[in-house]
């Protein structure tokens, strides 16, 4: 599934994320049942930064904020479904723009199946978001009901078949310029199970989408990739194609699209993460994009307690319908540091720049900031 302007923002947040779960050792929960079978965790933590333009365009201003999350986790492993969920709040204050103040629940749950001929897992999100938008220039709120049912059933030996099917309802509040948004996605893959670390596989992806003003389109993928070991120390998953977006009572529009996720641990202590990829969104105004992005992520774990990462990212955004024609490319970097206290104890700093490059105007602009944060977690 593919969330509309989502892809058009620096992969920062993500990276910040993938990093802290790369590195951080599991902490024993709060409460365990039945030996390790049901487990409760309670996380939380707080932090300190600092955004030069907290609204993403031309001569946007900057300002302070505190952010505080708190929330639960469970996890059961009892029976043949297991079950993940989580119930989140994050709160953010700005020292001057306090009319940005956000109160920002999110909740999720997964069922999984992984034993037996037929495997797959079902996953139910909601959640709030409020964030500069880079693709319209302006802060959003939002409320996102994402929703991903996978299948995998082996036919032989050699081969098996995997299903996604994806759904999504975004919804914005507090402005009524920006169109609610829908989509629901099918993807089918056919693998082949090549080598022992290799397998290939064919895929055919069908995604609809409708914003509140009755504009739809509706997207085709046919693609070609490989999962697994891909080169020597090199592992992950890279998929190429070519797609078709058709505009209801506008155009028609082809490219080449592409994905990959990538890992390479060069030493016991340095890996590498390259992540990639072009396709078709849609943005709050309705306007289809045509996104490419690439981020390269260095992680430097020092010893078991600390860690160092840096990461830089380049993308293009070329808005396809759009009565004043838009290209946007952009370039970030990002450095950090994560040390951990104990099991349960974390602190990180991180410092980012971007440079967004558009021809328009207000959406030329670049930013840059830092963020200190502890978190903790039973």
């Amino acid at each position: 599934m593919i969330l509309p302007s989502r892809h058009l923002r620096p992969v920062r947040t993500s990276v910040l994320l993938a990093v802290a779960c790369v590195a951080a050792a599991p902490s024993p929960a709060l409460l365990n049942i039945d030996g390790t079978k049901n487990q409760i965790f309670v996380f939380g933590g707080v932090g300190f930064g600092y955004d030069s333009n907290i609204f993403s365009q031309r001569d946007g201003e900057g300002d302070y904020s505190i952010t505080a999350h708190a929330g639960t986790e469970l996890k059961r492993r009892a029976g043949i479904i297991s079950v993940d969920a989580t119930a989140r709040v994050d709160y953010v204050r700005y020292g001057e723009f306090t009319e940005e103040n956000a109160w920002n629940p999110r909740f999720s749950v997964e069922f999984g199946k992984s034993s037996g001929r037929t495997t797959g897992s079902l996953k139910i999100s909601a959640y709030r978001e409020s964030r500069a938008d880079n693709a319209i220039n302006l802060r959003t709120n939002s409320w996102s009901l994402p929703v991903e049912f996978g299948l995998r059933y082996p036919i032989n030996e050699k081969l098996y078949l995997t299903s996604t099917t994806g759904y999504l309802r975004r919804t914005y509040r507090d402005n009524a310029a920006l169109l609610d948004y829908t989509d629901w996605s099918e993807a089918l893959d056919l693998y082949y199970v090549y080598t022992s670390k290799l397998d290939l596989f064919a895929g055919y992806r069908i995604r609809s989408s409708r914003t509140s003003d009755s504009r739809r389109s509706l997207d085709h993928w046919f693609n070609l990739g490989a999962t697994g070991g891909l080169f020597s120390k090199m592992s992950g998953t890279v998929r190429f194609g070519y797609q078709l977006r058709d505009v209801r009572g506008e155009d028609q529009y082809g490219q080449f699209s592409a994905s990959a996720s990538v890992n390479w641990p060069i030493t016991r202590k340095l890996l590498l993460s390259l992540q990639g990829s072009r396709d078709f969104s849609t943005i709050a105004t309705g306007t289809s994009v045509d996104s490419t992005s690439a981020a390269l992520t260095a992680l430097y774990t020092y010893s078991s307690k600390l860690d160092f990462h840096a990461m830089l990212s380049a993308g293009r955004n070329n808005f396809l319908n759009e009565s004043v024609a838009r290209k946007d490319t952009y370039f970030s970097w990002e450095t950090g540091a994560r040390y951990r206290m104990n099991d349960h104890l974390q602190m990180g700093v991180t410092y980012s720049y971007l440079k967004n490059r558009s021809s328009l105007l207000l959406a030329d602009f670049d930013n840059h900031g830092f963020a200190f944060d502890v978190s903790s977690r039973y």
